[in-house]
């Protein structure tokens, strides 16, 4: 569209050669260098669509300029021009004149300037033409963003005597932003129904405009019956690592002084000393969560604390939660051996529209006192997706008559700006509660008698005896019931 000289160099690049320019003091010859017309910034992504993106054309290592004029050019479909005007390099009138056009239809914005009356000369380096644009376009997520090159041409400088100036030009390139695509995030998980200590696996996907998106995070949280914060876990959707306004820069096991412990045995107090860091220029609120795992991946409950962060600084604080046991109910002990802590920091609660503002870090630590039991693992979740298994310990006051066994599992991201959320409820009871009325005991023993030998079909078949889950009402579910008889609350 235009005719141009065009420099082959990014602005950076260039400034640092010219820095290093030279006079040769042994001999009469002088070493020159060719001053440059540049856009500034050489390069400019917006981050939504209606921001207002301002740049400026330079001249570097001019010497007595005493007019130019040039046009800029930009993508009308991208780019709208608020407002144009000459740069502060030349002098101001009443010393100079300049005429400023900007065609927003054709995409040009033009600038003539000459010194008037006693106007010095101007030479050095700094602003000729200083431009604010609207940004006006955005790229459908997630193909490749638009862009448009900020074109100088028709350019012509002018020093003393009315010569033409010779120069190099170097133009910019201007990176349209992402539309925020429409999320649709997914939560599953492989039945509706569970037992205490039963493995509960839980998966989902987060994709926008129908793709996957690999660099989220996705917040997950688990309500007992009661309301209370069970699970509190932050995954991402890929090894690709999403910019975070905070970081946890410290995680470590302690006790209730802060001196370091790894080592806790059932029925303590675990602490952690968690330091934060904000490296944004606005403070900010964060809900900080600590989610705790024994060697057999069962949540062992969560502690958090919301806490401000001021921009640029960091934060500690101290945040505990025992390791509860209660012999007096049956209640099933946290395992021995290793155990691993997880921390990140959420805008709120998941079920408050709370979403994840930090990578999630862990620690691991000792737990003493009990049972050893094999750790288990998982394989990294494919792109775009979020997976974790884990089971749940019954503990005191889990559920009782007045209350139906129901858990809450809740997931959330955000993505662009756009939130998503979803929850589900499933179901968790003692094996051998087959009345669910909150306990084991003769009741439950009497509705398996009648019940056993059936299977589906049978007119005796009922399937909450069916413990094991085989179908077939036999003296697997037998030892269970037994196993944990006299369980539960009332």
């Amino acid at each position: 569209m235009y005719q141009r000289r065009k420099l082959v160099v990014k602005a950076p690049l260039l400034l640092l050669i010219l820095s290093t320019f030279a006079y040769s003091l042994n001999s009469a010859s002088v070493l020159t260098i060719t001053p440059v017309l540049y856009v500034n910034p050489d390069r400019y992504t917006a981050n939504s669509s209606g921001e207002t993106v301002s740049i400026q054309i330079k001249a570097y290592l001019i010497l007595n300029l005493t007019g130019y004029r040039f046009q800029l050019g930009f993508n009308t479909t991208l780019l709208q021009c608020l407002n144009a005007s000459m740069g502060s390099l030349f002098p101001s009138p009443p010393n100079s004149s300049s005429t400023v056009n900007i065609d927003n239809s054709q995409g040009v914005i033009s600038i003539q300037a000459n010194l008037e009356g006693n106007g010095t000369p101007a030479s050095g380096w700094g602003p000729l033409l200083s431009v604010t644009f609207n940004t006006t376009y955005a790229t459908p997520y997630p193909q490749p963003k638009d862009t448009c090159t900020l074109e100088i041409a028709n350019d012509t400088l002018y020093g003393i005597g009315n010569q033409t100036i010779n120069h190099d030009v170097v133009n910019g390139v201007y990176k349209a932003p992402y539309a925020p695509p429409q999320l649709n995030l997914t939560l599953n998980t492989d039945k509706n129904n569970y037992h205490f200590e039963d493995r509960i696996n839980i998966n989902g996907t987060l994709t926008g405009n129908g793709y996957p998106i690999p660099d989220a995070l996705i917040a997950l949280e688990v309500q007992d019956p009661h309301g209370i914060l069970i699970v509190a876990r932050t995954f991402q959707t890929s090894s690709t690592q999403p910019s975070c306004p905070l970081q946890i820069t410290e995680l470590t096991p302690c006790n209730l002084t802060g001196e370091r412990q790894d080592s806790f045995a059932v029925g303590s107090l675990v602490c952690f000393d968690v330091a934060v860091k904000n490296t944004g220029s606005n403070s900010l609120n964060g809900l900080v969560v600590v989610n705790l795992y024994d060697s057999s991946n069962t949540s062992l409950g969560v502690t958090y604390l919301t806490v401000p962060v001021p921009a640029r600084s960091n934060t500690s604080m101290l945040l505990c939660l025992p390791l509860q046991y209660d012999t007096l109910l049956a209640v099933t002990p946290p395992t021995s051996g290793n155990a691993t802590a997880y921390a990140s920091i959420w805008t709120d609660l998941v079920e408050n529209g709370g979403t994840p503002m930090s990578l999630e870090s862990e620690t691991t630590f000792t737990i003493t006192g009990t049972a050893q039991h094999n750790p288990t693992s998982a394989n990294p979740p494919p792109q775009a997706t979020y997976q974790t298994n884990l089971s749940l310990h019954f503990k005191k006051g889990t559920y009782s008559l007045s209350q139906p066994p129901n858990y809450t599992i809740y997931v959330g991201a955000t993505y662009m700006g756009i939130g998503a959320m979803q929850s589900k409820q499933i179901q968790i009871t003692i094996a051998g509660d087959v009345n669910t009325d909150g306990r084991v005991n003769l009741s439950d023993l009497v509705l398996l008698a009648n019940a056993y030998g059936s299977k589906p079909g049978d007119l005796n078949w009922n399937p909450n005896a069916d413990i094991n889950g085989d179908g077939r009402v036999d003296l697997p579910d037998v030892a269970l019931l037994a196993q944990n008889y006299g369980k539960g609350t009332v």
